[in-house]
């Protein structure tokens, strides 16, 4: 059986040729159960990449698949999702992308994370922060996110790094930007 990562590509790729899909079509595309293609299908429509419908799926409205500040894929351990108060949600590939996006746009609110360990997602105000560690999964400098302080702490002191809450982490990505030479 394909990993999950690469059975939502696939159907991510079947929704952008045919614009929506029955599950019977997933799941003979895709060579797997019903169910698994359910479970599939509720981790994108979590992350904001689908909408569920009656018996099928379609692309969300106005969706991208990629990170709304660098354009990378974004994975279920590692998705970042705010909200507009236009009601629009915003996704990020990870806690570096979401952060400094959120950063950058006025009336951002409800922020999530993905938990790292476990896929669940967490109030970015709630999460634990592990800034710079060895283990970098997608932006440099690495930013992961967890759920718990037991878990980012066993997590640290496997991949180094330090742990830090929501106003820590953003100061850090701050610190880390380039500044530009003054003329």
């Amino acid at each position: 059986m394909p990993h999950s990562a690469s059975r939502e590509q696939k159907i991510l790729e079947v929704l952008k040729t045919q614009g929506s899909a029955s599950i019977q079509e997933l799941t003979e595309a895709l060579g797997v159960s019903a169910m698994t293609v359910h479970r599939d299908l509720n981790r994108m429509a979590a992350a904001g990449s689908i909408q569920k419908t009656h018996g099928g799926v379609s692309l969300a409205t106005g969706s991208t698949s990629g990170c709304s500040m660098c354009g990378k894929p974004i994975h279920e351990r590692t998705v970042f999702l705010f909200h507009l108060p236009s009601g629009e949600q915003r996704r990020a590939c990870c806690a570096h992308c979401g952060l400094m996006l959120q950063q950058g746009t006025p009336g951002a609110s409800h922020a999530m994370t993905a938990d790292f360990l476990h896929g669940h997602m967490v109030s970015t105000g709630q999460a634990i922060f592990l800034l710079g560690g060895e283990l970098t999964v997608c932006c440099v400098p690495s930013v992961l996110s967890f759920g718990s302080y037991a878990g980012a702490e066993r997590f640290q002191k496997g991949f180094g790094g330090r742990l830090a809450n929501l106003q820590e982490a953003m100061h850090f990505l701050q610190e880390s930007m380039p500044t530009s030479p003054s003329a």
